[in-house]
């Protein structure tokens, strides 16, 4: 089975992580897969797709622009291009990843008489945004990928979509197992104070008000406690700060900034991680990360949060309030013994449900009952 994943950007955005790691395992189970992505067009000191696919060895075409950008340019020489590309390869199945990607394959290979497959992943929050020409697209795409049943559901109503041509993976991420170090004295915190971790982008509508809320609560009633933001944005003005001075609580707030080597050395110092919603991409990877580590989570019950966070077992689900994830947080933080239960169901979840073999082995099932069905 030849599979083209397409990937119409070159950040290394939400998205990007989960499809190198699916192309690398289903490579892992005898697929041979190609990564087609947009390439850096200008130098770039952080990671990008392209920099991650080399050091991975992941098989890899850079003959197509995949602008996500309006360029009329980019875009004619794509639809160009990709038919002659997949008739010359003999792709069973095109694998689409973003809007531009998707609707790029559905143009380019309308005219290819014997064209492959085409398959849509969902990576947004809150499911492909309704209207006709997603409705165009999805009415010629074969198969939808999305990783929660809130998403799927949502998609299969929008679009009228065939549910048994839809299919729902658990998110992967790779554990980590190497070692941290100590930095709680880079933050100032002292060995009596413990921490509760907040990851994500900074915007405003990622629930950081009723998270600083809930910690104001919380400080009225519990010592030794502090808050840890990681991450940044353009608007960590309005998000964070005016509502952290507004609420004083400059003193017991951290921010500790955007960290990529000691990422999970901060992780280490969380007793308890809270994410009220998910990034735009909607995998809460940040989420799956700090479990994989042991730590229990509260987490909101929007989105595909509740799909990942088991109500007292991994953690508690909270409504969109800040008295209730005050009275969480204050409960976790009084009882040892079931942060530590919570954080190894948590860990054992991680181990278990998203493995990205385990991924690889569920979307290969998916290509196969496709390619058995035929064409929409």
């Amino acid at each position: 089975m030849k599979i083209l994943h397409l990937f119409s950007d070159w950040k290394w955005t939400g998205p990007a992580e989960p499809v190198l790691s699916l192309c690398e395992a289903l490579g892992s189970e005898g697929v041979d897969v190609t990564l087609a992505y947009r390439k850096t067009p200008l130098e770039f000191h952080e990671r990008t797709v392209e920099k991650e696919v080399k050091k991975r060895s992941i098989k890899y075409y850079e003959g197509l622009r995949l602008n996500r950008y309006f360029s009329a340019k980019d875009w004619c020489y794509d639809i160009r291009s990709l038919n002659p590309y997949c008739e010359k390869e003999g792709f069973d199945i095109v694998h689409t990843n973003l809007s531009h990607d998707h609707y790029t394959a559905i143009v380019g290979l309308s005219f290819l008489k014997k064209r492959p497959f085409i398959v849509r992943t969902d990576h947004k929050r809150d499911g492909m945004p309704p209207g006709s020409i997603m409705s165009w697209a999805l009415s010629r795409t074969d198969g939808i990928v999305t990783y929660s049943r809130k998403i799927k559901e949502l998609d299969r109503d929008h679009f009228h979509y065939p549910e048994d041509r839809m299919c729902v993976i658990p998110p992967g991420i790779h554990i980590y197992e190497g070692p941290v170090r100590n930095i709680r004295h880079e933050f100032g915190l002292r060995m009596n104070e413990r921490v509760i971790g907040v990851i994500g982008r900074l915007k405003p509508n990622r629930g950081f008000d009723v998270i600083l809320k809930a910690f104001k609560i919380l400080r009225g009633r519990v010592d030794n406690v502090k808050l840890l933001i990681m991450g940044r944005s353009s608007q960590i003005e309005e998000s964070v700060i005016k509502p952290l001075h507004e609420l004083h609580l400059e003193n017991d707030v951290i921010l500790a900034g955007y960290r990529i080597d000691d990422y999970f050395a901060v992780i280490s110092l969380f007793d308890i991680f809270v994410m009220m919603r998910a990034g735009s991409d909607g995998s809460a990877r940040a989420l799956r990360e700090v479990m994989g580590m042991g730590k229990p989570a509260i987490v909101s019950d929007a989105g595909m949060l509740c799909e990942l966070v088991e109500e007292g077992k991994t953690g508690y689900v909270v409504k969109w309030d800040a008295q209730e994830l005050a009275a969480r947080m204050e409960a976790l933080l009084a009882d040892d013994g079931k942060r530590r239960q919570f954080g190894e169901a948590a860990r054992q979840t991680a181990a278990d449900k998203w493995d990205y073999r385990n991924q690889a082995k569920i979307m290969k099932n998916f290509y196969e009952e496709l390619i058995r069905k035929g064409k929409i």
